[in-house]
């Protein structure tokens, strides 16, 4: 058996960079200082030592380090310290999605090229949802959805993020720059006010509303449905 994660997203990676599982004991994490995980990403969101990889003949198990924003597989999240067994393109999301890998299983060599192609298409996104930055619109389809500004600030933010978690620092500097006193300075807003806004925004995109995900203890992303 041959196995190695395709990177779908997680700087410093390139999209479709192929990693190698040669290791019985791999560690995922980000990089701080002197410690470097056998891959490693640079999101602030994922921990130094955030999951493992136990790689035998033929198996892959997954164990989250207690991570402090968790490890999900398929979209669901795993509970810290249990080992899971991961299946051929099973989805390893880091930190809301700050780094998202795919396992692939080869049993022979010559399989390769249909796994890649097969991992490609079913991650391939499905959008309807476009921002015309030039005249600050929102269209779903045929549909033009009138923004506020501070609807518009929000939604751009989100779609130049799609798919990655944004903290709340962020939106807050992002949507109300009229409130930082200082440089550097985060702008004063309480969060009722920013669960305001976003509800609106859900709320004029109708069905694509769902799209926007709250992330506890953490901010906000917007993540496109797949086929």
């Amino acid at each position: 058996m041959v196995s190695y994660l395709l990177l779908e997203k997680g700087s410093p990676y390139q999209e479709g960079s192929k990693v190698e599982l040669d290791k019985e004991l791999i560690l995922l994490g980000r990089t701080a200082n002197a410690h470097q995980p056998d891959i490693s990403f640079d999101s602030p969101f994922i921990s130094r030592r955030h999951c493992s990889l136990k790689v035998s003949e033929n198996t892959v198990e997954l164990t989250d380090l207690a991570s402090k924003h968790g490890t999900e597989i398929n979209n669901k999240s795993i509970p810290p310290g249990e080992p899971i067994m991961l299946n051929h393109h099973d989805r390893i999301s880091l930190a809301h999605g700050a780094a998202v890998l795919q396992l692939v299983v080869l049993h022979s060599l010559d399989d390769e090229t249909m796994e890649i192609t097969t991992a490609s298409l079913a991650a391939e996104p499905v959008i309807s949802l476009k921002l015309d930055i030039q005249k600050r619109q929102c269209s779903i389809g045929p549909r033009v959805i009138a923004l506020s500004p501070k609807e518009w600030n929000l939604l751009y933010l989100l779609h130049s993020r799609q798919g990655q978690a944004v903290s709340l620092a962020e939106v807050k500097t992002a949507v109300w720059p009229e409130r930082q006193l200082l440089s550097g300075q985060v702008p004063s807003v309480g969060i009722e006010e920013i669960n305001l806004l976003i509800y609106r925004v859900r709320q004029k995109l109708g069905n694509e509303g769902t799209w926007i995900k709250n992330i506890r203890g953490m901010g906000c992303m917007l993540e496109w449905h797949t086929r």
